[in-house]
């Protein structure tokens, strides 16, 4: 199909329904003169209207024994309003031919657990990753089997899901936004790289303590503190900078946080709950009036942390640096704490834009240019650590 010309569809001015079924009936067209037995991936990113047509598709891939398969229905909406949503076939004959499936990801899709159950635990034998996502549908789900191949799982923006058990020996990474879910890690002992978001993440960062038989063996460790909420006036003391476990094997530690001061000292703790750490990357936030955030006990002057020597970090990362008191004391505590860090990475671009068509404009502006001078001053004042500003 990447060799085939696309249609050209005038949304705008022709009747929805037929342009859609312009479309459908081309990409019929393509599939119907493909030669060859094997098909390596099928993407389907769709306006979705009809259940038969997409379910042909996928029979299709599948018979010519497809390894991966992805379908992306997350813009469905048309003039803000709702079209619909592809339900995965519930039907058992439909799942004979994924037992070549590797890549499975899903993402406005209708499934429930026990469909997506099945497929784990007696239709795909040698998959390895899943993403899910945006399925309202999918309100529990058991991911377990002592065959089960799975290494890499993704449950993102799964709003009805109140249950999730994990019994997956094989996992190595797991990523996961939605409710709070009192789920253990227990069952994922190969398990080296998590990532966290939305308010489970807050969650988690409340009680890391919790949590500390998973956390120990964690290589890479990413964490949205943004949910943190901001009046809890235990956060504000420091309560969770005594709760937080050492975590003696992370090598790279990924936080997306606000600029206030009290998130940065959170950072600061976990950064001293790492001794084997390589590599910090801050991406920050800052939606909020970033002056609001400056306060008057700076980083230097809190009594919660215990400014110890980072014997290990050699390369800092800090995403949407503005320029003001708490982006240069976070800086300047990492120079004269870690001994061995090598390379200052300050890119002023806020997280949100890095890989959108907005990036380039924004490089542009002034606002940009002014904090890229200011991470340049910065810069200046460290003549022997290597300072990439892009």
């Amino acid at each position: 199909m990447a060799n085939s010309k696309w249609p050209h569809l005038n949304l705008k001015s022709g009747p929805i329904n037929v342009e859609r079924h312009k479309f459908v009936n081309w990409v019929n067209q393509v599939l119907s003169s493909l030669e060859g037995h094997c098909t390596e991936e099928l993407r389907i990113c769709f306006d979705v209207f009809s259940n038969h047509d997409i379910d042909n598709w996928i029979k299709f891939a599948l018979e010519r024994r497809v390894r991966r398969l992805e379908l992306d229905f997350s813009r469905v909406v048309y003039n803000l309003r709702f079209v619909g949503q592809y339900t995965f076939p519930s039907h058992l004959d439909f799942y004979s031919s994924f037992r070549h499936l590797t890549d499975l990801s899903l993402t406005t899709v209708g499934i429930t657990g026990e469909v997506l159950e099945h497929l784990l635990c007696y239709c795909c034998p040698v998959l390895e990753v899943l993403n899910v996502a945006e399925s309202s549908s999918l309100t529990s789900l058991k991911v377990s089997g002592p065959s089960l191949k799975l290494k890499h799982l993704k449950l993102n923006k799964l709003d009805n899901l109140k249950d999730l058990q994990l019994h997956a020996p094989n996992l190595l990474s797991f990523e996961y936004s939605g409710p709070i879910l009192p789920f253990s890690f227990r069952n994922v002992p190969n398990l080296v790289d998590a990532s966290f978001w939305g308010c489970f993440s807050a969650y988690i960062a409340k009680n890391l303590c919790q949590h500390s038989i998973f956390l120990v063996q964690l290589h890479t460790l990413k964490l949205d503190t943004c949910h943190l909420l901001i009046g809890d006036s235990e956060y504000r003391a420091g309560r969770y900078l005594h709760d937080i476990p050492e975590m003696c094997n992370l090598k790279h530690l990924e936080i997306i946080g606000t600029p206030k001061v009290n998130d940065l000292i959170f950072c600061i703790a976990l950064l001293e709950a790492a001794p084997s750490l390589y590599k910090f990357s801050l991406k920050l936030v800052s939606q909020y009036d970033y002056e609001s955030y400056e306060s008057v006990k700076t980083i230097k002057d809190q009594p919660y942390l215990s400014f110890t020597e980072l014997r290990s970090i050699r390369v800092v990362e800090l995403l949407g640096f503005v320029g003001h008191t708490a982006d240069f004391e976070l800086v300047m505590y990492l120079i004269f704490s870690a001994k061995l860090l090598e390379k200052i990475i300050i890119d002023p671009c806020p997280t949100w834009r890095v890989g959108t068509p907005a990036e380039l404009i924004w490089r542009e502006t002034a606002e940009y240019q002014s904090a890229r001078r200011r991470a340049f001053e910065l810069a200046a004042k460290f003549p022997l650590w290597e300072f990439v500003i892009p």
